[in-house]
């Protein structure tokens, strides 16, 4: 989301080893024919975790056949995306429909059974979310096929006999396994992802940092995360920085974001950050957007909040109440003091009221996780070599630590 008005406040929200080796009951079938409306999803709900399975046990069924293994692995090995993830249902449909059909005769369904579950489970990506497995499969019968409709629960797998299996949330099995799960990647129409551009020589850092060091405004030069904030069936955490503000004017309660720095931003703000360390120089918010900020919205901060998006990139999908758990747990911990100014190129501390996120919640696919909320290390007083401002999660602890200075 790029900034498009101006905002008062910033904030930086800145064997199978460990699975069961038994297979568990099978879960019950969904009760809804193939053809019929999804009354959860037309309501706005969980897409369903037992048409998931079913899409993961036909697509492991469908893998014993050499030929179609092998058609997958160069599905696989040409993708552009990120992490070598495809489209689900774009490769069921193409060569003529094959992987369609492939899944459709593995259990002798007709297609537009198959066709059905697909089409009403919202945008589904195919890949190995663990590198090492990415690396081990060559495209032989020593795999598992593992779904999960939310970040963070137990993955079901299936092997190529179409047994199921739970593995562990928290650590992958030594066999590969390939997920079929909610997307979030965003594929768009053009197929591939456009690589940023470093614009200066300022670039680089442990992960990134494309920016043009002119441009005077607020930086970031370190960034250390406590963890992924990512299960590891959801592959690489995709962390953004959001700057926020006022959802409306004259509305300090309700914060929205108003710069998105991330992977799929654009320049000055493309930022791709993997790794819970990193370092180098990145542009948050601009000279200009500060000074334009403070003048729409007199005597409002901005805020800096991280998150861990697992939805649309630079679009803050999550669930309202996580939010207002952490705004409780940030403002007993340091008031209100929440925010920062950056008026006259000196970035300091300032005190802000809001209490709500004007955000949309993700009916179709997982959640956003909010890592927490920026506050100086003049307020919290808990300080960490290199760095000089904290975000607090929703227990008031350390999610991160950032260097954030005015350049």
């Amino acid at each position: 989301m790029q900034f498009t008005r101006l905002w008062p406040a910033l904030v930086v929200v800145a064997g199978l080893t460990a699975c069961s080796e038994r297979p568990s009951a099978p879960t019950p079938p969904d009760e809804s024919p193939p053809g019929a409306a999804d009354p959860v999803i037309v309501q706005g709900g969980r897409i369903g975790q037992a048409r998931l399975e079913r899409l993961a046990r036909r697509t492991a069924r469908a893998l014993r056949n050499p030929s179609f293994r092998a058609d997958l692995k160069s599905a696989l090995d040409r993708s552009t995306y990120r992490e070598g993830k495809v489209h689900f249902q774009r490769y069921l449909k193409e060569n003529g429909g094959r992987g369609l059909r492939e899944l459709a005769a593995s259990d002798g369904e007709p297609e537009a059974d198959v066709d059905g579950d697909a089409t009403r489970s919202g945008t589904l990506e195919m890949y190995f979310p663990v590198p090492a497995h990415r690396a081990a499969w060559t495209g032989g019968e020593n795999l598992l096929v593992a779904t999960a409709e939310r970040d963070g629960e137990a993955p079901v797998a299936y092997d190529l006999a179409g047994r199921r299996m739970v593995l562990s949330p928290d650590t992958p099995p030594s066999t590969p396994v390939l997920a079929v799960e909610p997307a979030e990647q965003d594929f768009g129409a053009r197929g591939e992802v456009a690589a940023a551009t470093c614009n200066g020589d300022g670039c680089g850092g442990t992960g990134g940092g494309y920016v043009t060091p002119p441009t005077p405004g607020l930086y970031m030069s370190r960034i250390e995360f406590v963890g992924s904030f990512e299960s590891w069936l959801k592959g690489d955490p995709e962390y953004e920085i959001h700057i926020m503000g006022p959802a409306a004017k004259g509305d300090d309660a309700n914060l929205a974001s108003f710069q998105c720095i991330g992977e799929h931003a654009t320049n000055p703000y493309a930022w791709d950050s993997d790794e819970k360390l990193w370092t180098g120089s990145q542009l948050l918010f601009s000279k200009a957007q500060i000074d334009a900020m403070a003048v729409a919205h007199k005597g409002v901060p901005f805020t800096i909040m991280a998150y861990e998006d697992d939805d649309t990139a630079c679009q803050i999908k999550t669930d309202s109440d996580r939010a207002s758990v952490l705004f409780k747990a940030v403002s007993t911990a340091v008031g209100q003091w929440k925010s920062a100014n950056g008026i006259n190129g000196k970035l300091e501390a300032a005190p802000s009221l809001f209490r709500l996120l004007a955000a949309l919640y993700s009916f179709f696919t997982t959640a956003d996780d909010i890592i927490g909320v920026a506050v100086s290390d003049s307020v919290t007083g808990r300080y960490r070599s290199g760095t000089n401002w904290t975000v607090l999660n929703d227990k008031a602890g350390a999610s991160a630590w950032v260097k954030l200075e005015m350049k």
